[in-house]
């Protein structure tokens, strides 16, 4: 294509984020010059629009039309997804200074970030968790772009499966099925006293964190101990769902996309270094998080998916899906219909 035909895509680029080759040197082009566009961006011209490094020993380079193609010749696609996936709904992520999570705890006077899901000190002290929930509980939140777009593979037959870091469930309220999904970490879809081992109504369990700390010790004091949603602290196992099916769907997957997620938590982490070698990995991502990604596509996630439609020529489909669903959350104020969400 001709540096002219890319510049619109540039545009966008320009304000919202950056498809980075990692080794790729400037072309240095004077319609790009022309249109102000310099520094990171100029990285991404090439003769054929873009170019990208492929982490394999023979060097290969992508293009912007491999992408598409080996997407659509793929059947048998793992998606690994993390908090970052989730922050266009208006749930934070964990880790970005400033807004992240973590960074967000110091009215809890917690001893250090992690202790709001740490299983020893929610023992001592379930204050925090509590409050959190309150938050965190879905029905609050809609689904992004990116969470219909992995279920938009699932629907073109092309997903295998999708392994979410997410606690929020989202990916099932785009359309995704339970079978196609590995709640890593757990979800709100159940609750046990940690005491008693005893599962207790999740419709118990909400209506005491949306009334307020309080509510949760008296549900506790009837119960005989600690309750808490399913969602795996520090400390434990992760579910028996993640054991049983990831070794062999990451062996057996012929592309690999891992969208918003800092892979810093084990054993999660560990999950890209199951693929077969020569298997291609495409990052969506605000940070490199890995090194033998094929493709990196720095940014959003949901800004990263759009463009990977396009390159499909999913665009209008994926923007239309969302566009519908998305308002069938909505009551006729325009506001989150819980009815509807939960």
């Amino acid at each position: 294509a001709s540096a002219s035909a890319a510049i619109p895509w540039f545009r966008r680029a320009r304000r919202r984020w950056q498809l980075w080759p990692i080794s790729v040197l400037a072309m240095g082009c004077s319609q790009c010059k022309a249109e102000g566009i310099t520094a990171n961006f100029s990285v991404l011209h090439s003769p054929t629009k873009f170019a990208y490094k492929l982490g394999t020993p023979a060097g290969e380079r992508w293009q912007d039309g491999d992408i598409g193609r080996r997407v659509r010749e793929s059947r048998r696609i793992v998606v690994l997804a993390g908090a970052g996936m989730s922050v266009a709904a208006g749930i934070p992520d964990f880790r970005t200074p400033g807004t992240g999570l973590y960074d967000n705890l110091g009215k809890y006077n917690l001893p250090f970030p992690e202790a709001v899901f740490d299983m020893d000190y929610f023992r001592n002290d379930p204050t925090a968790f509590y409050t959190l929930c309150k938050v965190l509980w879905p029905g609050q939140y809609r689904p992004t772009l990116a969470h219909y777009f992995v279920a938009f593979l699932h629907q073109k037959g092309l997903l295998q499966r999708c392994y979410t870091q997410n606690i929020d469930s989202l990916e099932v309220l785009a359309g995704l099925p339970m079978e196609a999904l590995v709640a890593a970490h757990g979800n709100f879809d159940s609750a046990t006293c940690i005491a008693t081992k005893q599962k207790v109504p999740l419709e118990e369990v909400k209506e005491a964190v949306m009334a307020g700390v309080e509510a949760c010790y008296e549900l506790n004091r009837r119960y005989g101990g600690l309750i808490k949603p399913d969602i795996v602290f520090f400390g434990e196992a992760l579910p028996l769902r993640f054991s049983e099916h990831s070794r062999e769907d990451l062996k057996s997957c012929d592309l690999l996309i891992i969208l918003g997620t800092s892979l810093k938590v084990k054993p999660f982490a560990g999950l890209p270094g199951l693929v077969k070698p020569g298997t291609p990995i495409l990052l969506l991502n605000r940070q490199q998080v890995l090194r033998s990604a094929d493709v990196f596509m720095q940014g959003d996630c949901d800004d990263g998916v759009l463009e990977l439609a396009r390159l499909l020529g999913w665009e209008a489909e994926l923007v239309e899906l969302h566009e519908r669903e998305s308002g069938r959350w909505l009551d006729a104020k325009g506001e989150i219909d819980t009815n509807n969400v939960v």
